[in-house]
């Protein structure tokens, strides 16, 4: 009567679950899309570092993340999908760019959301938001070496033709204008010194001539002497210093040849150097031109970005879970390591005490002489913790696992709902030391972020032997709490420690 019992509470709560994963899945597919915000793109010359999730930032903060890349076969250009968290609001005059994260090919995406209005003709003009699949129209993109390299090889022949010009002219024109500007100086010099000396002949005549007359002729002659002196003097002073300035000119402009000579050896050289480059000359010339250096080049930066790529690219989550057995009145604890090279591909590895503790079992064979040949089943149970090892691939909200299961072979199936805030997991494993194989149900339910779940399932469902407050019963009830972060969220506690640290011994 128990047995028929137990069949029909396990087929009943099979029936339940199912039909609630088949509801709940039912409602996040028609559902879910609304709570991922929604979608716009962008055309860039060149996605490369660009790839399926990765962050799209904006003022330092995660806002949104790459969606799908495909080809415009329009505009010949990659075209960008980015899904944007809803409640951020971008406008027509927003733009995008493609930003470097790391020396080592990593990018990532940073948008200026725009602003609702703007300045036109003088008036303030309201600019409409972006709804699902509009278009970024304003679209940054980083210099690449190639480009950098082709203008330079234009800037080059340019300034060399500049450097010329300038070379004739110092020696041309300049100087002949410091040479005329000297001649004109002397010239004037002695046109100044004539005629101060006919003005004092002439006040001499005109002392004689009003000598007996009067004194305040011979007064104001002085005077006039005086002041004549003072202006010969002056021109004499203006003249040294127009000289001196000369002198410093000449000086400067043949420094200035000197220079313009030492550049133009320089460029000589260098229009020597790149020349046998161009022909193949040297180690460099060799690297430039031959196409199998390139192409050997190119497939080894390949490999390292791939490989860089795939690095920085995974994701360690961390999991630490309590579940409380209800029949069995103990505790079953769980420390896991989360594994992620891609979202759709994971490595799970736990560590897991089971008051159970590992079940091996052991049958002996004999003969007897009285009642013939017999078999006796040990099962034996030690103390020791249970490993976990499983290789994990997930499409869509569906993902399978397979490997080792708590020490023994096992596989399991995860249904992830609700943008991932529910998780029905499903293991089958131990298909030795029991009756039946093990089989364990699970639902998992954030109650805070994606950091705090509550846990409840049942567990050993077919193996129903109903034996309360014993560590060695089979089926079970269980409920509990887990907590999960990922590497991002621990570099944030390490941080957040750190400072708190740094306060407490700066007090």
């Amino acid at each position: 009567m128990r047995r028929s019992f137990a069949a029909l509470t396990v087929g009943a709560l099979s029936l339940i679950v199912l039909t609630a994963s088949y509801l709940l899945f039912t409602y996040t597919s028609e559902h879910m899309g609304g709570n991922q915000g929604y979608r716009v793109y962008a055309l860039f010359h060149n996605a490369l570092g660009v790839y399926d999730k990765t962050r799209v930032l904006s003022a330092g903060l995660r806002v949104g993340q790459v969606e799908e890349r495909v080809l415009d076969q329009d505009s010949g250009k990659a075209k960008v999908f980015v899904r944007i968290d809803p409640v951020i609001r971008l406008y027509e005059n927003a733009a995008i760019g493609k930003k470097s994260a790391s020396l080592l090919g990593e990018y990532y995406l940073d948008i200026d959301p725009g602003t609702p209005f703007m300045m036109k003709d003088g008036q303030k003009v309201e600019v409409p938001r972006l709804k699902d699949g509009d278009q970024i129209k304003h679209v940054t993109e980083p210099a690449e070496v190639g480009e950098i390299m082709d203008s330079v090889n234009v800037i080059l022949p340019v300034l060399k033709a500049i450097l010329e010009d300038l070379k004739g002219l110092t020696a041309g024109p300049i100087k002949d204008i410091a040479n005329n500007t000297n001649q004109m100086i002397e010239r004037n010099s002695v046109i100044v010194e004539r005629l101060l000396g006919r003005m004092d002949e002439i006040a001499a005549t005109v002392e004689g001539v009003t000598k007996s007359e009067a004194d305040d002729v011979k007064v104001a002659l002085r005077n006039v002497r005086e002041i004549t002196e003072g202006l010969k003097g002056l021109v004499g002073t203006t003249q040294g210093q127009v000289s001196g300035a000369g002198e410093d000119l000449r000086s400067s402009l043949q420094k200035l040849q000197h220079s313009i000579d030492s550049l133009d050896k320089s460029l000589n050289h260098v229009e020597k150097m790149t020349g046998k480059m161009a022909e193949g000359e040297g180690t460099v010339g060799h690297l430039i031109n031959d196409d199998t250096v390139a192409r050997n080049l190119d497939n080894i930066t390949d490999d390292v970005g791939s490989l860089v790529r795939g690095v920085t690219r995974m994701q360690t989550i961390v999991g630490l879970r309590t579940e409380y057995n209800s029949l069995a009145g103990t505790l079953k604890n769980y420390f896991s390591v989360t594994l992620m090279p891609r979202p759709d591909k994971f490595y799970l590895i736990e560590i897991v005490d089971d008051p159970r503790g590992y079940r091996t079992k052991q049958s002996v064979q004999g003969l007897d002489s009285r009642t013939g040949a017999y078999s006796v089943s040990t099962i034996t149970t030690t103390e020791q913790l249970r490993l976990t090892f499983q290789f994990g691939k997930r499409i869509g909200p569906f993902a399978g696992r397979f490997g080792i299961k708590e020490s023994t072979g096992g596989v399991g199936a995860d249904l992830y709902l609700f943008d991932d805030r529910l998780l029905l997991s499903a293991d089958i494993f131990d298909m030795r030391s029991n009756q039946y194989p093990r089989f364990t149900a699970r639902a998992s339910l954030a109650v805070y972020k994606r950091y705090v779940y509550f846990v409840g399932g049942v567990d050993d469902v077919f193996n129903y032997v109903r034996t309360q407050g014993t560590a060695g019963g089979f089926f079970d009830y269980f409920v509990g709490m887990q907590l999960v972060f990922n590497d991002e969220d621990l570099k944030s506690l390490l941080l957040f420690g750190g400072g708190s640290a740094a306060s407490s011994a700066s007090k």
